[in-house]
Parts: C-alpha cells; sequence; structure tokens
C-alpha cells in the first residue's frame, strides 16, 4: 500500500488526537483546544499509509521582520511521527511536500523549535539553520508599582510589534494571537499588557502548577520587573520566564527563496508549547 501526503481531513481528527498525545503527553484539554480553536484542513498536513495515520504537521502564517524587510513565513507546529514508524524517513517526505505545498502560497521561510536538543541536528540534514535565539530566566513575586491587565490579541499584536520593531523577530497575525491567548488562558492564563509610568510591555502567561510560565516578557526594563506585574496578575509566587535579551537557542529556519538574506539572529518567542 503507498504512503501518501496531503492535507488533513475532519475525518482524520480521532487519529490526529491519538498520534498527538503519543507525541507529546499533552492533556486532552489542550489537544481539543487545539482542534476547536485552530485546526483547519489546509493547516494540517498528513502522511498516510491507507487509512493510518503515520505523520502529521501543523503550521501558522507569520512574517519575518527585519527592519524594512518583511517574508512571509510558516511556523511548523505539532511535527510528529507514530513511533511504530520513526526512522523510515516519514518526517522527512511529510516535510518536503508541506514546503512545496507552502511555497505555491508565497511562503519564503520554514520556521520552528526543535521539541528537545537532540532534534537540532535531525532538523539540519532536513535543510534548517539556527537562527532564533532568546533568554530564560527564574523571577520570583515582589512588590511592583506596575499593572498587568488581560489583553485581546489585537491589542497584544499592536503592544508586541512596537516593543519589537527593533529587532529581527517572527511576527504572528491576530488569529494566531487569538489561539495563543485562548490556550493560555485553559492554562490560567492569558496575554497581559504591562504598564509602570509612561513604561509599557507585553506577556503571554500560563500557570504550571503552582508556578509560572512566561512564553514571552517585553519589557523596556529589567526582565524581574515586568515579571513581578505579571506574578501578581496571576498570584503565583515565581516564573519561568522567556525574553528576547539572550543567546539561547530556540528555533531554527529554512528557507525557500533562492538568494536568502543574511540575518545572524532573530527572535522567536511565542512557540505555542
Amino acid at each position: 500500500m503507498s504512503v501518501v501526503p496531503g492535507l488533513s481531513r475532519a475525518a482524520d481528527i480521532p487519529a490526529l488526537k491519538a498520534l498527538w498525545k503519543q507525541a507529546f503527553g499533552d492533556d486532552e484539554g489542550t489537544i481539543d483546544g487545539f482542534f476547536a480553536d485552530a485546526w483547519t484542513p489546509e493547516g494540517m498536513f498528513v502522511l498516510k499509509e491507507g487509512d493510518r495515520l503515520l505523520s502529521m504537521a501543523a503550521w501558522f502564517p507569520g512574517t519575518l521582520c527585519a527592519g524594512k524587510s518583511g517574508w512571509q513565513a510558516a511556523y511548523l507546529y505539532a511535527v510528529a511521527t507514530d513511533e511504530a514508524f520513526r526512522g523510515r524517513g516519514c518526517c522527512r517526505r511529510l516535510l518536503d511536500f508541506m514546503s512545496g505545498w507552502l511555497q505555491g502560497l508565497g511562503v519564503k521561510c520554514l520556521c520552528l523549535v526543535p521539541g528537545s536538543a537532540e532534534l537540532y541536528a535531525f532538523y539540519e540534514k532536513l535543510g534548517y539553520g539556527r537562527l532564533f535565539t532568546h533568554g530564560e530566566r527564574l523571577c520570583e513575586a515582589r512588590e511592583t508599582a506596575g499593572t498587568a491587565v488581560p489583553a485581546e490579541a489585537p491589542e497584544y499584536l499592536a503592544a508586541r510589534e512596537e516593543l519589537l520593531a527593533a529587532r529581527a523577530y517572527l511576527s504572528y497575525p491576530v488569529p494566531v494571537l487569538e489561539y495563543q491567548r485562548r490556550a493560555a488562558g485553559r492554562a490560567g492564563g492569558g496575554l497581559y499588557l504591562l504598564s509602570e509610568g509612561e513604561r509599557t510591555g507585553c506577556a503571554c502567561a500560563a500557570m504550571d502548577g503552582e508556578k509560572a510560565v512566561i512564553r514571552e516578557l517585553l519589557w523596556p526594563g529589567d526582565a524581574a520587573e515586568g515579571a513581578a506585574m505579571v506574578l501578581r496578575a496571576l498570584g503565583a509566587p515565581r516564573a519561568e520566564v522567556r525574553v528576547p535579551e539572550g543567546n539561547e537557542p530556540f528555533g531554527m529556519i529554512r528557507w525557500l527563496t533562492a538568494e536568502p538574506p543574511a540575518l545572524r539572529g532573530a527572535y522567536l518567542g511565542l512557540a505555542f508549547d
């Protein structure tokens, strides 16, 4: 029986959910949330042998911005292969099909975050290079005069674009940020606008047990200061925090253009994890 890549269908959803659970171990609420809020047939690709699902990969639209330049991008998400079929080139075949399909839509680059350090070498063999970095901090709750208030996706987009304008970064449209808002909300968090005096910022945060995970903190000052605002809003004692400043490897890119630009570093930030 032949192995065939293609777009997903509604009939594939039970198998897709099962593979998601096997590959990532997420709870049912997280998995159901993706298929309720973000799944579309053309937003997820599958590799199948007859009716058997072998591999899957979703994508979100974005724009890689650098100064006055921008390139249509696709952020690859939930890339997984059934453990019974790993090591047989299933992922390579699916991603090759996916890149050709997306290139036909005008996409210039594919971006992703490897699920583990070992996967960097795997994706390098598929033509991906290291580009995106960030910093990671551990911050404790403390007194702060600043505030963090829940934000809708359009408000967050406006703040995020302004705060990242001086960097090379991956920009997401409102529908993608809305999915992020809902996903974080299911984990006790959300999108937030920060303010203290004339300074403003934004953050995406969720709870992980008793601690918070601030998936993105954009604040024009000390990270601990911005994190304190979010921690007070969440009622959490501490947080793992991601900030743009830092050299921690985080994401990779595959250019689909004949002459890719010579970017040496960029910020990806939100990884939908």
